[in-house]
């Protein structure tokens, strides 16, 4: 059987001519740039035959991109107030008012707000409000004493936001469940005040005597300042009792008991009680004299006790001015125990000053128009006489102009 031939098949390339590559490469490039330049142009607008869907769409894309940029601002001040409030309650517990470490975070957190209500911006009811929530949650949740130390020093706090708020009734029953427990001077002191305030002279007495006693046998230096307000206190309720005989040693032994430089607003204090006393007596200008030693010694230093006693004695030297009848200065010292007052967030002495400026304008507007009535009055009874003067002269002319010519 005769083999087929074999074919031989050449492997060499085949060659292209020049010109022909050069017509390939040269097509190569206008596609490539034609592409980039399709690449390059912006999206051709789609058009649709519906405009009102077309717009729903363009305002549907607008709304998520603000609602993007809205979420993202809002998260962010959400941390960025966190942050500052955790901030802020780090600062107060480690820099300003440390909490005791037996307390709850959450209870931690609620003597911060009292702080800052207290301090920063004083509102004393709802300082009182979270210190009361803080003494339930801590009588609840950790089941601490009633005699415990923590739970004292809170209700003695309570006990004085609620007097600084004007609640006397609740701060009465927090320092007499404070007394029950631990009699002290610091206590029975406060007790004898509130109770004098609302009216109750027998406790009153009862306390402040049994907290001067107490202090004469302790003898102490270092409650010297204590004495010299359990004095004042004891003398303003013998003034209150008008048995300013009682009163007036009192007051005199405290303020010589005064260092000369030192307290300057407790000096203030008694020099306003000493002004009272000798207006009891009836002595006038002595009162007078204390009531503005006083206001200058309360001008001396700026803090709480220096501004409630200026309030109260700028008060009682315009109602003294007022008695003189220098109405023009018992008015401005008026206008500035408000200042005081306000200033001190004395609520309630803020609205008796008030009360009395507005009362003097009264009755400096009645004045008023009481004397312009008068001279009106006088005024117009003058008229009519001297009308009637100027026509019997008138008459009397005329008749002797008439007899001369006859």
């Amino acid at each position: 059987m005769n083999a087929l031939p074999r074919l031989c098949l050449r492997r060499t390339p085949i060659r292209i001519p020049p010109l022909r590559q050069q017509q390939q490469t040269l097509l190569q490039r206008r596609w490539l740039q034609s592409q980039q330049q399709q690449q390059q142009l912006p999206p051709k607008p789609s058009m649709s035959s519906n405009p009102t869907v077309a717009a729903f769409q363009v305002v549907g894309k607008q709304v998520k991109v603000t609602l993007k940029y809205t979420g993202l601002t809002a998260v962010s001040l959400f941390l960025a107030t966190a942050i500052a409030w955790q901030s802020y309650h780090l600062y107060i517990e480690h820099y300003l008012e440390s909490t005791p470490n037996e307390l709850s975070y959450r209870a931690r957190n609620l003597l911060h707000g009292a702080h800052v209500r207290e301090h920063v911006s004083p509102d004393y009811a709802i300082a009182a409000k979270y210190v009361r929530q803080v003494l339930d949650m801590t009588l609840e949740d950790q089941q601490l004493e009633e005699s415990s130390d923590i739970i004292q020093q809170l209700r003695l706090r309570l006990a004085d936001d609620e007097n600084r708020a004007g609640h006397i009734l609740e701060a009465i029953t927090e320092y007499t469940r404070v007394w029950k427990l631990q009699p002290n001077v610091f206590v029975a002191k406060k007790l004898g005040d509130l109770y004098m305030r609302i009216g109750d002279q027998t406790q009153a007495e009862y306390f402040l005597t049994w907290a001067f006693q107490r202090l004469e046998q302790q003898g102490s230096e270092e409650d010297q300042a204590l004495k010299i307000t359990t004095l004042c206190s004891l003398a303003s309720l013998y003034a209150l009792q008008r048995q300013f005989q009682l009163a007036l040693p009192l007051l005199l032994q405290a303020l010589k008991s005064m260092p000369p430089q030192e307290m300057v607003c407790l000096k203030g204090i008694v020099q306003n009680q000493l002004c009272e006393v000798m207006y009891g007596m009836g002595k006038m200008d002595e009162a007078l004299g204390w009531a503005q030693a006083s206001l200058e010694s309360c001008s001396q230093k700026d803090d709480q006790d220096c501004r409630e006693c200026g309030g109260v004695v700028s008060n009682n030297l315009g109602r003294l001015l007022e008695m003189k009848g220098d109405f023009d200065k018992a008015l401005t010292h008026y206008k500035q125990a408000v200042t005081f007052a306000t200033v001190s967030h004395d609520v309630m002495g803020q609205e008796q000053y008030e009360m009395n400026v507005q009362r003097l304008n009264e009755k400096l507007y009645q004045e008023k128009n009481e004397g312009a009535t008068v001279l009106g009055a006088i005024t117009s009874a003058i008229e009519p006489t001297q009308l009637q003067q100027q026509k019997k002269e008138t008459t009397a002319s005329w008749l002797n102009s008439l007899f001369n010519k006859k």
